[in-house]
């Protein structure tokens, strides 16, 4: 595998990063020589001990030494205001049995204490306050989701030790994963103030947008040079993701590169795995009063707790009203969310976890669809709306979800789930705009009468634990699918090409009359299934493998509003097999060497091709790659050198849509999550690739829409010793140059972007207070953010989150 070509952008990178480091370094010296304060500001939420102390730790900078055994099943009550060390200490193992030793400066250690007999207890309690009185909750009873909840805060500098879902496998340790995976964890989630997808790729150290939700198609993620909607939910495939909410997830969790073994057919640039907020040990009740940019303003209610009191049943409920104008003259966005969740816990080996949701989702002035004939001039003003105002998109959304987890015995585990999900769309009104020259662009406007679509998804896996002479196993087998049924209405219209119009500003017209009906009639069905064994092997305490094979099958149907079919059936199969060996010299460093295939159904030649609706053959991913994970301190690194090899497809110079050739990309990346120091968190990543075309008539040439080069660094820095409770917030994204055509005869040039805002923690009538403040795109730079889609305007957002 041959290393990326380096141009004067990476050298200009390679400084700017630099320049970061050396910052970080020098705030990290002069931290570690501070005195360190005897009263600090804490906010530590209640939940499991052990997560409880790791983030005291952290946050106060001590050396705290206990075993597993004796924190496990124990939790901590909420810690939040000015305590000193031993303050704080008392407070989390209250009801624990513990208490801390100090050992010496800044190191301390976990003892059992005795209860105090009733004498000593009343001769004391004249100089002791109260605490109030914490409940110890034995493990078996929380949550299932509670080590999820308790991971990935701001004060561990969003770093997380857990996959909630590594595809059909289940739930694995991020350090021991054989993959490039990452996670954008609910309060960085939260702190940012994401309203979509399209926040959550920009604050993720590998995913760049490159169709954003507000075009009101389903919003993609470019990943390793490759485009892709790939996305999950709890683990449960889904074909799209349009209207994406972010309210009522926990996290989003991301797989750089194919994922064929783990799940199923999908194009290689990755998958996007939402996963659902669950029932919460605590009861919670936090309402959020705020504004997304623009008008947008919104008011968020989260609720959860237990239904009885034992916590064997518990709840959790979202609830979003927000309607207003985007940060884009003309453009508005109206929608409600009510979003359930519950987990039973029937029996000490049985749980039921159940969703349900509906999603209102409307958008008035979606963002128009730019191709040129001419070269890519400046990108237009991103603040200006370059559709029409009557351009407009509604979603209907109900969603169904559940989910078996049976503990037959401690060698075997059961896992079923199921999903449906209802979509309505009575219309949607797009416009495309093709630049004729250097000031001026032609407009259609195209009408699409109601769609409906009904997806399935459905897991039944089993996980087999078993011993073969010193090496553990870990055998999953079962079968998984994911399903649409599409229905759309005989009728849709548009306006032919009207113009030209001046690219000074846009121009409105009235909306037109367009014909189309809203009787819908069955137009097609799309079916993955697959058939999966893994291994996943301990040989010892540094060596391990995951082996393991999937058989998919893709099959595709449309019909005519008659009811006969359109075209003969797409109907392919394939095994997409993986294997990694992984290596862990130390506890902290895990290193791996990972091959893995993916099968993915060819592109459809669209109606302007000179082969119109022609469905290519099916196209095999393969990917190598090597990589190393190390949690240092706080802080997680990763790096991974990788080369993905796919079928090439494009419209050639004949306008036939033809698959033909390789698309090679070959690259390194590298990411850092966590506290870099007591008060500064570095959330960042960086691409290197070298990406070519490959035996067609571009050879040599790189894909369309591909940066070589892509970085990105999220800052926060608490102010906590100066100004209790604020913090301050940045974070500055680079994309190099990319190819706006195959030919390479049109490019786009680099852009930089940043984001700067803060956050204020307080108490109102003693319950926690969290205000926010974030400018998007602070220099309100007009960008492209590939050959087809502008980059957003400055926004500002702002909230008041209340928790009581």
């Amino acid at each position: 595998m041959s290393h990326p070509s380096y141009t004067h952008k990476t050298l200009q990178l390679a400084l700017l990063l630099a320049f970061q480091g050396s910052l970080a370094s020098t705030v990290w010296a002069e931290e570690a020589a501070s005195t360190m304060q005897a009263i600090r500001t804490y906010h530590i939420p209640a939940g499991e001990l052990t997560t409880a102390l790791q983030t005291l730790a952290g946050e106060a900078g001590l050396i705290l030494t206990f075993t597993p055994e004796q924190t496990a099943g124990k939790q901590s009550s909420l810690l939040h205001g000015r305590y000193s060390v031993e303050q704080a200490f008392d407070i989390l193992l209250t009801g624990s049995g513990l208490a801390a030793k100090k050992n010496a400066p800044n190191q301390y250690s976990l003892l059992k204490v005795t209860a105090p007999s009733p004498s000593a207890t009343r001769s004391e309690s004249k100089d002791i306050d109260t605490l109030p009185e914490v409940m110890v909750v034995d493990k078996k009873d929380q949550p299932a989701s509670s080590a999820l909840q308790n991971e990935g805060t701001a004060a561990q500098g969003y770093r997380v030790k857990t996959i909630s879902s590594v595809g059909a496998l289940g739930a694995m340790k991020l350090q021991d994963t054989p993959f490039s995976m990452s996670v954008v964890p609910r309060e960085l989630i939260q702190n940012i103030q994401a309203q979509s997808p399209d926040d959550i790729y920009k604050v993720n150290p590998f995913a760049r947008t490159t169709t954003p939700q507000i075009t009101s198609w389903s919003p993609a993620t470019n990943i390793r040079g490759f485009t892709a909607y790939n996305t999950a939910e709890d683990g449960l495939r889904r074909p799209y993701n349009h209207a994406a909410v972010t309210e009522d997830k926990e996290r989003v969790e991301i797989m750089n590169g194919p994922s064929g073994f783990l799940y199923g057919a999908a194009t290689p640039g990755g998958m996007v795995n939402f996963v659902y907020k669950r029932p919460t040990l605590e009861r919670l009740n936090s309402v959020t009063l705020g504004n997304y940019g623009g008008d947008q303003y919104y008011v968020h209610g989260d609720f959860g707790g237990r239904i009885d009191d034992e916590g064997r049943a518990g709840y959790r409920l979202n609830v979003v009203r927000q309607d207003g104008n985007t940060a884009i003259d003309h453009q508005k966005i109206d929608r409600v969310l009510v979003s359930g969740a519950i987990d039973w816990q029937l029996t000490d080996q049985l749980l039921l976890e159940l969703n349900a949701s509906y999603n209102d989702y409307k958008t008035q002035g979606t963002s128009a669809y730019w191709f040129y004939d001419v070269k890519h001039g400046k990108a237009p003003d991103a603040s200006k709306l370059w559709s029409q105002p009557w351009a407009r998109d509604e979603f209907e959304n109900t969603k169904l979800m559940g989910k078996l987890t049976y503990q037959l015995n401690d060698n075997i585990t059961l896992r079923g789930a199921y999903m449906r999900d209802y979509v309505d769309r009575p219309l949607v009104i797009h416009t495309l705009n093709n630049v004729i020259s250097n000031t001026a662009y032609n407009q259609i406007r195209t009408f699409s009468g109601r769609t409906k679509d009904t997806y399935d998804a459905a897991q039944a896996m089993a996980d087999i634990r078993f011993d073969t002479g010193s090496a553990q196993h870990k055998l999953t087998v079962g079968y998984y699918m994911y399903s649409d049924k599409f229905y759309q209405t005989p009728a849709n219209s548009n306006s032919g090409w009207l113009g030209p119009y001046s690219l000074n500003s846009p121009t409105y017209v009235a909306e037109p009359a367009f014909n189309g009906g809203s009787a819908t009639y069955y137009a097609g069905y799309d079916l993955n299934e697959n058939y999966l064994i893994g291994d996943a092997i301990t040989l010892n305490e540094q060596w391990s493998a995951l082996l393991g094979v999937n058989r998919s099958n893709i099959l595709s149907q449309s019909f005519t509003q008659s009811g006969a079919k359109s075209q003969a059936d797409y109907n392919k199969s394939r095994n997409s097999p993986s294997a990694s060996l992984i290596f862990k010299p130390m506890p902290w460093l895990t290193t791996y060497a990972s091959y893995i295939e993916g099968l993915e159904m060819g592109g459809r030649a669209d109606s302007s091709a000179a082969n119109p609706n022609q469905i290519m053959p099916p196209m095999i991913t393969k990917q190598k790659e090597i990589g190393a994970k190390a949690t240092v301190g706080n802080i997680l690194l990763t790096s991974a050198l990788f080369e993905i090899e796919k079928a090439n497809e494009y419209t050639n110079s004949d306008n036939i849509y033809t698959q033909n050739g390789r698309q090679n990309h070959k690259g390194i990346e590298f990411s850092a999550t966590g506290r870099a120091t007591e008060r500064l968190t570095v959330v960042g990543g960086l691409t290197l690739l070298d990406a070519k075309v490959r035996k067609s008539e571009f050879d040599g040439n790189l894909p369309m829409n591909v940066a070589e080069q892509h970085a990105k660094i999220y800052t926060e820095y608490d102010l906590s010793g100066a100004l209790a409770g604020l913090t301050l917030t940045g974070g500055v994204q680079y994309t190099g140059k990319q190819q706006a055509n195959d030919a390479n005869t049109d490019s786009l040039p680099s852009v930089v972007t940043a984001d700067i805002g803060a956050r204020y923690k307080t108490m109102l009538s003693n319950h926690p207070l969290t205000l926010r403040l974030n400018i998007n795109n602070m220099f309100d730079k007009n960008y492209w953010l590939n050959a087809y889609y502008v980059g957003t305007p400055r926004s500002v957002a702002f909230s008041a989150n209340l928790q009581f």
